[in-house]
């Protein structure tokens, strides 16, 4: 899952909807299972687009320069560099990522300033929450608890 946004009813996972179908038809009919996987794919879908909105401000104040890479005051990350946590190799090469030409950053949740962490956090946290949570049919971990409303609060 993570930060791409599949399109899970690509051939490539029909296998896979096949399967889970088939582990809850013990109890529901096929039809219900291929709708609750419709509903997850939309839910990640739209936790996706939130997710890429909150990048794009990111991403903007680091290019503008009112990002910081990485506090000067604080030890850098794993490369022993001051590179910016959200620079993810080849897609965001140039002067105002930081770094070398395809250096990844490395995601984290400290080091760093607030619009990167909630950043992490959507990818790392909320969207696992709104995945898992529409999988397995727990509505609260997908939205209230620690999902989508992750998400919209900030």
């Amino acid at each position: 899952m993570g930060m791409s946004n599949a399109d899970r009813g690509a051939p490539l996972w029909k296998e896979k909807r096949d399967t889970w179908v088939s582990v809850c038809d013990d109890c529901h009919s096929p039809r219900f299972a291929r709708e609750n996987l419709q509903a997850m794919d939309e839910a990640c879908k739209d936790a996706g687009l939130k997710y890429t909105e909150t990048f794009k401000v990111a991403e903007n104040l680091q290019l503008d320069g009112m990002g910081e890479p990485m506090p000067k005051d604080l030890h850098p990350d794993w490369a022993g560099e001051h590179v910016w946590s959200l620079k993810i190799g080849a897609y965001h090469d140039g002067p105002g990522y930081g770094g070398a030409q395809g250096q990844s950053g490395e995601f984290r949740m400290s080091n760093c300033s607030d619009i990167e962490r909630v950043c992490f956090e959507s990818v790392g946290y909320w969207m696992t929450y709104i995945f898992k949570g529409m999988a397995h049919g727990s509505w609260n971990d997908a939205t209230y608890c620690d999902g989508s409303f992750g998400m919209d609060r900030w």
